[in-house]
């Protein structure tokens, strides 16, 4: 019986523990998710520059090939 007692007790307790560790891989996750979402709009961001640069300088190329 003592040792049905104990084995219920250390199954409880590691229980609790992997429970919290997944909130705290959950919590981790989330924040990655939240920083990988940013670096996704800046990049758009850029490449929205980029793209109306790259419009600027054919607009001013082809400006010069008709001088």
């Amino acid at each position: 019986m003592k040792t049905g007692i104990k084995l219920l007790t250390i199954m409880f307790l590691f229980g609790i523990i992997s429970c919290t560790d997944k909130k705290k891989e959950e919590e981790e996750t989330k924040a990655v998710v939240e920083k990988i979402e940013s670096i996704e709009s800046e990049l758009d961001q850029v490449s929205e520059e980029v793209e109306t640069k790259v419009e600027e300088l054919e607009e001013s190329l082809e400006d010069l090939d008709d001088i």
